[in-house]
């Protein structure tokens, strides 16, 4: 055995312990991928009940001290155009505009994917399924096109400086245990 066969090999215990310190880890990251998913569902709820009933759009997060650590707020959904009938959206452009080369017949007619980009586009800022045309000034109502939520509302945090820090001191110290103890928690604990 040379010199550098012993410094890449891993001794018995230590791979022992890096099994275990695997399988813990596996086990937390579930446990605390499942929390998040269900605290970022609740929260998103309490922000939307707060900002309908009191105008309330973010909230500070404080540590059992008082200290701030970070800021939750919303962040606005976005509403657009949403093709539901593109067969039909499709047929009203060539009969709008049958000189243009902007769609193609298949077994069913489509438009090219860059004109249907303008013209959805169009109707974004127009807040409404219309499309004016640019040589007559005529402003057509768009068939097979919808004006709704295309990306749910929702919140983000945003860390203050120092903390990330805080909050994993708070951790290491036992003082959120409380707050973590249910993701540690086995299942038959929580039933």
């Amino acid at each position: 055995m040379t010199a550098d066969d012993q410094t890449t090999e891993q001794p018995v215990e230590s791979l022992r312990e890096l099994a275990q310190q695997a399988a813990v880890l596996k086990l937390l990251a579930e446990r605390v991928a499942a929390a998040q998913k269900d605290v970022r569902k609740r929260t998103q709820l309490a922000l939307d009940s707060a900002a309908e009933r009191d105008g309330v759009e973010r909230i500070t997060a404080k540590l059992p001290t008082g200290e701030a650590v970070a800021t939750i707020g919303l962040r606005k959904g976005e509403t657009g155009p949403v093709v539901t009938d593109e067969e039909a959206l499709a047929r009203w452009v060539r009969a709008t505009w049958p000189d243009e080369q902007w769609t193609e017949t298949r077994i069913v007619r489509t438009i090219k994917p860059w004109k249907l980009a303008e013209l959805l586009g169009e109707m974004e800022a127009a807040g409404a399924p219309k499309v004016t045309d640019k040589t007559t000034g005529e402003v057509h109502e768009a068939p097979g096109v919808v004006i709704k939520p295309t990306r749910a509302r929702t919140h983000g945090i945003t860390w203050r400086k120092g903390g990330k820090d805080a909050t994993a001191e708070a951790w290491r110290s036992g003082a959120l245990a409380h707050r973590l103890a249910a993701i540690t928690a086995s299942e038959e604990d929580t039933a």
